[in-house]
């Protein structure tokens, strides 16, 4: 079953950068719609189009980086470069092919808001009502937005939850509304990268987030206008999804946070530690090995950060490294494995992040000019977990970088994703 409010899970709280978006708009969807209603809701069947039979010849091993990305590869001036599909398509493996996303396609359209000049939404709660008799598994999620939204985290919760408004919900965490109880009433579906107007978040055939019947769909939105004018701006969602007899891989959300930031003034530093997974997995089911396959990563930083880092610590395959990301961008962030990566024989991650701090201040944890550290993962598992540094206890230096970190407390629990 599902955790109970009891449990000890930390959903993430991805939330704002401080640089405006840069990323171009999304090709238009061109889906045909099978039904239609008032409320924005579209829902369609979705099968792929005839499409080339090979990404660009030229993208040799850069290819599969790519892939990982969720992007195609083109080879633009002589040089590899990964890029993202049109909207409604997703590069396909192996060749990299942007083909259309298939399954049954349901979409809905949150209207429109508008920004004042230098107005910001630090909490906007938007809800879609999905009106669902029966199960919705979910295979693939995109986004798509036209400006000002800076970061959104989605969950599902049933649909008369606390009472929560199904209305545009402004500053809704000072009114009621915890991301702590809707990932525990429902689930974590999606986390948007800070910025991008669009992004799919797509999981390999069979994989899929479980969303129970009588659901709606809530995101907590963070909105932002730069420019010397208002501006009207939309958010879009569409799940592609699966029936129950195509699911054979369902996924089990976990995080990852470093909590206790305070990085130094004109320094580059890392804040990092190492979580012991197979402990709390043994602890919940009698002490059998770890089994955990990770299908999902997104990591999440501001504009101070120069990089995160997620690797295996023990095992056959201790050491090896699973996400190595740069500097923060207005780029999708997001790493998808195909196959999964079997933790098999492990004992847990390392992960951290790092920082290139040209203030003369610390900067802490928080939104607007200050950073966090954190990612969103879904495993293939029944043990979901919240493992967080609430307390730096260790500081060195490795040459120019200040190293910080701290014991990571796991709190796991049993999830069973049919639930």
């Amino acid at each position: 079953m599902r955790p109970s409010t009891s449990a000890a899970f930390v959903t993430l709280a991805l939330l704002v950068g401080c640089d405006d978006a840069k990323t171009a708009a999304p090709t238009p969807d061109t889906t045909p719609d099978r039904t239609s209603d008032a409320a924005g809701d579209t829902t369609a069947d979705v099968t792929p189009d005839t499409t080339p039979d090979t990404a660009d010849s030229g993208c040799g091993e850069v290819l599969e980086g790519c892939l990982t990305r969720q992007r195609t590869c083109v080879v633009e001036d002589g040089e590899a470069v990964c890029r993202a599909c049109p909207g409604g398509q997703f590069a396909a493996r192996p060749t990299g092919v942007c083909t259309p996303l298939t399954g049954m396609k349901l979409a809905h359209d949150f209207g429109l808001q508008t920004i004042a000049s230098g107005e910001e939404m630090g909490s906007l709660c938007q809800s879609w009502v999905l009106d669902n008799d029966e199960e919705i598994w979910v295979n693939a999620v995109e986004m798509d937005n036209d400006g000002g939204y800076h970061h959104s985290n989605w969950f599902f919760v049933p649909e008369d939850h606390k009472g929560w408004p199904t209305d545009p919900w402004l500053d809704c965490y000072s009114e009621g509304f915890h991301e702590i109880d809707a990932a525990l009433a429902g689930g974590v579906l999606y986390a948007q990268s800070t910025q991008v107007r669009h992004e799919l978040q797509k999981f390999q055939p069979g994989a899929a987030v479980h969303i129970p019947p009588r659901s709606r769909i809530i995101t907590v939105t963070h909105l932002l206008n730069y420019n010397i004018e208002p501006i009207t701006t939309g958010l879009r969602l569409a799940l592609y999804t699966l029936p129950r007899a195509e699911v054979s891989k369902p996924l089990t959300p976990a995080q990852l946070v470093y909590g206790d930031l305070k990085i130094p003034g004109k320094a580059t530093s890392w804040f990092g530690s190492t979580c012991d997974l197979a402990t709390a997995y043994g602890n919940l089911f009698d002490g059998q090995p770890l089994a955990m396959k990770l299908h999902y990563v997104l990591p999440h930083y501001h504009a101070l950060g120069a990089g995160f880092d997620l690797a295996i610590v023990g095992g056959p395959k201790d050491g090896l490294s699973i996400v190595d990301l740069g500097a923060f961008s207005s780029d999708p962030f997001g790493f998808a494995f195909d196959p999964p990566i079997d933790l098999a024989g492990a004992t847990g991650l390392k992960f951290g992040c790092t920082f290139d701090n040209p203030r003369d201040e610390v900067v802490k944890w928080g939104i607007g000019d200050k950073e966090m550290c954190e990612a969103l993962l879904f495993f293939e598992s029944p043990m979901a977990f919240s493992a967080g540094v609430s307390q730096t206890n260790s500081e060195t230096s490795e040459g120019d970088v200040q190293v910080y970190s701290g014991a990571r407390g796991v709190a796991g629990f049993k999830f069973d994703p049919f639930d």
